[in-house]
């Protein structure tokens, strides 16, 4: 229903696939937790649960993903055990079936230096991948690997690295040379002693493209708008692209006002004639509900033209969701604005499959909203509570939304955790939730599916083509 909601808004005319079914069993930088610590990691047959960063492109719209294992692990410090650790997590990512993502965005997975002879016997779908190679002590870039690394380039596989973990070694410059991406992560102590790269490194390697992690202020991005060769930077991660930038316009289509008015109306159970004099007031809000109404989605046999029948025809549940899915796609042209909607969307879904295991269908859909308006203010470029005001929702979503109390707060702070890669806590809270691992793996990896497929099928796509 969510998809033929969305889709009808956004003009879809054909009906929306079934959203994927949510199987029981989704980077410094995300991550992979052990399933078990305590296991030699000879006898790990997968890691249990594996988190997704997103990185954005210039637009600031969502085009990749990034996957690495977390070395406070520490479990890898051989390179034979790293090696061993690299195809668990390839293994992880099979397991997961996660390389369906890979449809709608791409991937990149980190791997060590000592795992380059492994490559070539790995079933991976190489158009998607790039893999961000990592040093670790005694590894040595001398001829016989910068051959391998050409081998496999040459079969299609694609690389990148971080200069900073390299050093002073001076046959880094031949690495770069085979390279597709440079990272560069603000994070990193010594990354300010990197900027001269930002002017020789384009100049000798007019292909390569550079990866930002961790941009966590509006300096930081400028940086990389104005620097140097800053034209190199295709990619961008960090938690100030997690949120809405301000408008450079005020420009509201539809009016997201009179769509708050709207819901709070519904939530009231006010008489149709008063909701019918909102519509009303908005001749595009109007024209967008009397589209969906009469699309071929809802099957109906004849065209309907009045604002009363479509209300009653779609019903006041149907009705509110599909206004909270319009307050999203209102700034559908802004790349930050696609993004906190996917991401909410991804909430949202995970929250419901939640509920549902439960059995219970009404908790499912109220926790779909406590992760759908989890990103409200900021998309409406206010306070949470303010966004929330006018629309008089239950107790139990308010509650866990501006108080973070009652009975939706774990689902909410679970999605929360998962979404941040926070493995600790998504342990303590699946234990007292009573949810597994691999649930929770699979869940949230169906939810981030769902979302893309959700937004791929309303016309809002990504260039993945360009990473």
């Amino acid at each position: 229903m969510l998809k033929k909601l969305f889709g009808g808004l956004l003009g879809k005319d054909k009906p929306a696939a079934p959203a994927a079914e949510a199987r029981p069993a989704p980077a410094a930088a995300p991550a992979v937790a052990a399933a078990d610590n305590a296991a030699p990691l000879d006898q790990v047959q997968s890691l249990g649960f594996v988190a997704h960063q997103p990185l954005q492109d210039k637009s600031q719209r969502v085009v990749a993903y990034e996957f690495v294992v977390k070395a406070s692990l520490g479990q890898a410090t051989s390179r034979a055990h790293q090696r061993t650790f690299d195809q668990l997590l390839l293994n992880t990512l099979r397991n997961m079936n996660v390389f369906r993502l890979l449809a709608y965005r791409r991937a990149f997975i980190h791997l060590s230096l000592a795992s380059l002879d492994d490559l070539a016997a790995q079933d991976l779908p190489l158009a998607s991948c790039i893999f961000v190679l990592e040093a670790q002590e005694g590894d040595v870039l001398d001829d016989a690997l910068l051959a391998r690394l050409d081998t496999l380039r040459q079969a299609g596989w694609r690389f990148a690295t971080e200069p900073a973990r390299f050093g002073s070694w001076s046959s880094a410059l031949a690495l770069y040379q085979r390279m597709d991406y440079l990272v560069l992560d603000f994070a990193a102590p010594n990354t300010r002693a990197l900027f001269p790269l930002l002017e020789q490194l384009p100049q000798r390697f007019s292909h390569l493209r550079w990866l930002a992690r961790n941009i966590n202020s509006a300096e930081e991005l400028a940086l990389c708008q104005h620097s140097p060769g800053s034209q190199h930077f295709a990619l961008f991660h960090g938690s100030y692209l997690g949120v809405a930038q301000p408008r450079s316009s005020k420009k509201e289509a539809p009016n997201q006002g009179r769509v708050l008015e709207i819901m709070r109306l519904l939530r009231a159970e006010a008489p149709p004639a008063s909701i019918e004099a909102q519509f009303k007031l908005d001749s595009l809000l109007l024209f967008k509900l009397l589209r969906y109404v009469n699309s071929p989605i809802n099957g109906l046999a004849r065209k309907v033209q009045s604002i009363e029948e479509s209300i009653m025809l779609l019903g006041r549940d149907n009705l509110f969701k599909w206004l909270s899915l319009l307050l999203f796609t209102v700034e559908s042209d802004s790349g930050a604005a696609v993004t906190l909607m996917e991401k909410s969307l991804i909430r949202g879904r995970f929250m419901e499959q939640l509920g549902l295991l439960n059995g219970n269908r009404l908790e499912a859909e109220h926790l779909f909203l406590t992760g759908m308006f989890s990103m409200l203010g900021a998309l409406l470029h206010t306070s949470q509570a303010e966004a929330l005001a006018p629309l008089d929702l239950p107790i139990t979503i308010a509650d866990a939304l501006l108080n973070n109390k009652g009975l939706f707060a774990a689902p909410l702070q679970l999605a929360l955790a998962c979404e941040n890669d926070d493995s600790e806590r998504i342990a303590s809270l699946c234990a007292a939730q009573r949810i597994s691992l691999e649930q929770v793996t699979g869940l949230y990896m169906d939810a981030v599916v769902w979302a893309q497929e959700v937004l791929t099928e309303s016309d809002v796509q990504n260039n993945v083509e360009g990473v």
